[in-house]
């Protein structure tokens, strides 16, 4: 390929962008396979009994239970 006709520094920029491009989608595919993993894991995790926390019906948290606002603190 002949990138004479785009400036002296062509090579340089197309590599970077071809890298970038590389790189990027290395990421994807890293992502989408880490994805799936991790779905499975969670599949046999709940097939063996164990329940995401997310799905229990509790009680309000102690962070909540137990929060007073900062100027009833004071009024004591």
């Amino acid at each position: 390929m002949d990138f004479s006709e785009f400036g002296r520094h062509a090579e340089y920029v197309v590599a970077a962008y071809a890298m970038a491009a590389v790189v990027i989608g290395a990421l994807i595919i890293w992502v989408r396979t880490d994805k799936t993993r991790l779905e499975k894991e969670l599949q046999a995790l709940e097939a063996s009994g164990i329940r995401r926390r997310s799905t229990r019906r509790a009680g309000p948290s102690v962070s909540q239970a137990t929060s007073v606002p900062a100027n009833k603190k004071n009024e004591k």
